[in-house]
């Protein structure tokens, strides 16, 4: 209670202190007053209107209450009236507030006030006075004639060092004609707001279909609360030059998590400038340490493609064993996103991690695996790989090793697929990856060239059974 007392009489002392008094405070507006755009670097652009009376001529206003992240460089001022002039003469951020260590700072070689409760003792703590001496690693005071280390009570001050603010402060100077009400317009920068992009996929027994939710997860460790403000979420790189130590507030969050239950309408994006902003309907209070989540897409009953795959591995060279055999190795489960009209997406989906359900014999859903998006344009396509397939393995063997010339070779070889699936037909992609100059002279099934160094095959192979594809490389090293 006495440390809490303490603050509130701070501020109290502060709003009362003859070093503020000429300023005229601007405090923050009410709902409706705050908009956000969040980008996804913990860098977010912040809009406020502030409602002053002005005198004509020269004045000091004070604006409370911004986020000790703000950038001071980045800040713009002006009136938000049509027609209305002011001078912006000078600006800086306050950014020194009250804390027990800061106070203990300010006040070395200072007395300070001490409620101490003796040891045993049914009375209440009683008053003392000491000394702050240092304070760069422990406290260090001196008192009743003796030097301690640490404090033994609760701190008391009769008043506070000079130039400390109950809150982060952004100060300016401006020049006016006339007097009279203003509205003003206060831009900056702040860090300490972020937002990342998370998606729940509910595919369909088959792995052909599937719900795509996406929500927004909110993170801000800015030092201020923002409470109904309108938010706009940015998506895609943006550079931010800013000076050493501008940004702050990235630790690590210890707040509550929320979210709703249902999805709510989401954003439609806008493109400008190489980035997609998605406004969302709804004001948002957003605490700080606070992560909350908001709804982003919501796509029902799209197409998607569940493919098995057997990833290439490097290509036998001159000097490999003839006889060297590959263990055997289980096929990757991917899943194919195509964003288009037609597979029912054809919407700009921000970078963010896929986590991908299946209902199980009960119901109730059963996590598949996750995997990590880039950015997807409409028109792009993604690949989330999920894990291994329990019940799919390839057998890879080179199976004959044929040195034809001095840096000419042909190799036979042979991948094995079986599908422990017995009630499921399967096609698998086979890659492999060739060097040099090559051709393939023979093969049991067509191969697809997608790079010059990496072919795949698709094989079908049905359930419970096994297929055996054979393919003859010729390569020139």
């Amino acid at each position: 209670m006495p440390r809490r007392l303490l603050l509130s009489t701070a501020a109290a002392l502060l709003a009362a202190s003859p070093a503020f008094a000429a300023e005229i405070a601007v405090p923050p507006g009410g709902p409706g007053s705050v908009a956000l755009t969040i980008h996804g670097n913990h860098t977010a652009l912040v809009r406020e209107t502030r409602a002053v009376t002005l005198p004509a001529g020269e004045s000091d206003l004070a604006f409370p209450e911004v986020p000790g992240t703000a950038d001071a460089t980045s800040v713009r001022l002006a009136p938000a009236d049509d027609g209305a002039s002011m001078l912006v003469l000078e600006r800086s951020l306050a950014a020194d507030v009250p804390n027990l260590r800061r106070l203990l700072e300010l006040s070395v070689g200072r007395e300070i006030g001490l409620l101490v409760a003796d040891q045993g003792a049914d009375a209440p703590p009683r008053r003392a006075t000491a000394t702050v001496l240092s304070v760069t690693e422990d406290v260090v005071l001196e008192m009743d004639g003796a030097i301690r280390i640490g404090l033994p009570g609760d701190v008391v001050l009769d008043s506070l060092p000079e130039g400390l603010r109950p809150s982060p402060t952004l100060l300016a100077s401006v020049e006016t004609e006339t007097a009279g009400p203003r509205s003003l317009a206060l831009t900056y920068l702040a860090g300490g707001l972020g937002w990342s992009a998370d998606y729940t996929l509910d595919v369909t027994a088959a792995m052909d279909g599937a719900d795509l939710a996406g929500w927004a997860t909110l993170t801000n460790t800015s030092g201020r609360t923002f409470t109904d403000a309108a938010l706009t979420l940015a998506a895609g790189q943006v550079a931010v030059a800013s000076h050493d130590d501008q940004f702050g507030g990235r630790g690590i969050m210890r707040a509550d998590m929320e979210m709703a239950a249902s999805m709510a309408p989401a954003p439609k994006a806008e493109a400008q400038g190489g980035q997609h902003f998605y406004p969302l309907k709804r004001p948002v209070t957003l605490a700080h340490r606070q992560t909350r989540q908001v709804a982003l897409a919501h796509a029902p009953d799209i197409a998607v493609t569940a493919r098995h795959v057997v990833p290439a591995v490097p290509h036998p060279g001159l000097y490999v064993d003839p006889g060297a055999e590959d263990t055997p190795v289980h096929a990757s489960r991917h899943l194919v996103l195509t964003n288009t009209t037609d597979t029912g997406l054809g919407v700009p989906l921000p970078a963010g991690v896929v986590r991908v359900y299946q209902a199980g014999p009960d119901g109730g859903p059963r996590f598949l695996g996750a995997d990590r998006i880039d950015h997807l344009a409409v028109g792009g396509e993604a690949i989330l790989t999920l894990g291994e397939d329990f019940d799919v393995t390839a057998e890879r063997r080179r199976t004959a090793y044929r040195r034809l010339g001095d840096r000419l070779v042909e190799t036979d070889h042979t991948v094995t697929l079986l599908n422990g699936k017995p009630d499921r037909d399967i096609e698998v992609r086979v890659e492999a990856t060739l060097p040099g100059d090559w051709a393939i002279l023979d093969e049991s099934a067509d191969h697809e060239r997608v790079t010059a160094r990496r072919v795949v095959w698709t094989v079908p192979v049905p359930a419970s059974g096994e297929v055996t594809l054979s393919y003859t490389v010729r390569t020139q090293y």
